[in-house]
């Protein structure tokens, strides 16, 4: 409360970054590891989508982590006003705990389902194979 307005500004931003940040970390690792390691089980997908799927959110955590020291190590004031600024860590607890709720919606699974059967297309072994025969046989 005693930043006034400037708290729904600074509350409102957090969760907007919460949201894109924990969306680009947490949602590959909780819904995409599971679905690879059943497809790659199951031998519907190869192996190596695991790297893949891991380099995102691990690329993420790097620049993060780098841009974190690099305020902390020029700015420390910076950094410190930042850990005090309730509004703006309340703003990414609740973007990223909205993010982690989103898993347990269909729609939303649903949603990550399709974008990942596209986006990991290439590391599907019956649709290459699919499209082999039908070259094969032509």
């Amino acid at each position: 409360m005693a930043q006034g307005w400037f708290a729904v500004l600074w509350m409102s931003l957090g969760f907007v970054i919460g949201l894109f940040v924990t969306a680009r970390v947490a949602l590959p690792i909780l819904l995409g590891l599971p679905r690879a390691i059943r497809l790659v089980g199951s031998g519907e997908m190869r192996a190596a989508v695991y790297r893949r799927l891991l380099f995102t959110p691990v690329l993420w955590i790097v620049q993060l982590a780098v841009i974190v020291f690099l305020v902390g190590f020029f700015r420390p004031s910076a950094a410190a006003w930042f850990r005090s600024n309730d509004a703006l860590i309340t703003g990414l607890r609740l973007g990223g705990i909205g993010i982690l709720l989103s898993a347990l919606s269909k729609t939303s699974r649903a949603d990550f389902y399709a974008d990942f059967d596209q986006s990991y297309a290439q590391f599907y072994v019956r649709s290459t194979s699919l499209r082999r025969r039908r070259v094969s046989t032509y």
